[in-house]
């Protein structure tokens, strides 16, 4: 039953729609447990009707809310009062969707798919392709890793969605007929901030590699030590710059008007020389 809905999961955005949003893909999940739950034809069809409301949460962590369903249905089936059970269910249900809709946005669309371009930058360069940043350069390079970078991203993200996937089917089953279901089997907070973390290192890391080599190509070759470092200690400057005015609750156009106000001071102000990257 749970390995049918785990594949079933996979598509539960192919019925979605503008009027009831991912109901049909939910209830197509919820099949192979409905039907093992009602055996009459009657009870199956008014529990595959209850489904078809409006329904909405990120794809990848509906497992949560079917698992929970599934529990809740369960319950309700083998009690002698299933519509006193069944009561609660609407609530819950909506309160597990929009939870895990916050939660799985700010985990996958804000944080692991912009990790999938910078994995391929990463995985690039350390093959030793730098088009991405030197495109006029004429240098032939493998298939193989002009495909494993982007390879690389997909898997890491994949292997995300697929764990929370099965694991958020177990876990909502586990504790089925609670709002707060799969809400405390993680600490969400703390794994969004590892992730962001890592994302912010692997940009680090892009920034300085893609400073660096454009400051080689370009220095003299007696350019001076200290010019080349300070060229480097910019990108990282900025990064700091932003995340501090970030942490003051200012935004991207605050840290963008002091370094354009620090560049007029220093170059029009000061005559500072212009330095090329």
């Amino acid at each position: 039953m749970f390995f049918k809905m785990f594949l079933r999961s996979f598509f539960i955005q192919a019925g979605w729609n503008y009027e009831r949003f991912q109901n049909l893909g939910f209830s197509f999940c919820l099949q192979p447990a409905l039907e093992k739950i009602y055996p009459d034809r009657e009870k199956l069809k008014a529990a595959v009707l209850r489904h078809l409301q409006l329904f909405n949460t990120q794809p990848y962590l509906a497992s949560f809310v079917l698992g929970n369903v599934v529990s809740m249905e369960e319950k309700a089936a083998a009690s002698p009062d299933p519509e006193a059970r069944l009561k609660s269910m609407p609530g819950v249900k909506q309160a597990l969707a929009s939870s895990f809709a916050s939660i799985g946005d700010r985990i996958f669309w804000g944080r692991l798919k912009p990790m999938t371009v910078q994995i391929c930058l990463l995985v690039w360069a350390a093959g030793g392709f730098y088009g991405w940043l030197f495109t006029g350069l004429n240098v032939p390079v493998s298939m193989a890793l002009l495909l494993a970078g982007p390879l690389a991203g997909i898997v890491f993200y994949s292997a995300f969605a697929v764990y929370w996937r099965w694991r958020g089917l177990k876990a909502g089953y586990a504790c089925g007929g609670e709002a707060s279901c799969g809400l405390d089997c993680v600490n969400w907070p703390r794994l969004i901030r590892l992730l962001s973390t890592a994302g912010f290192s692997m940009s680090v890391a892009i920034v300085l590699l893609a400073f660096g080599m454009l400051a080689a190509l370009n220095c003299p070759t007696r350019a001076s030590a200290g010019g080349l470092l300070l060229k480097l200690a910019l990108p990282p400057a900025v990064l700091a710059l932003h995340r501090a005015t970030r942490a003051f609750g200012r935004s991207v156009f605050f840290a963008a008007g002091l370094v354009l106000a620090a560049s007029v001071l220093l170059f029009s102000v000061f005559k500072l020389r212009p330095f090329y990257l």
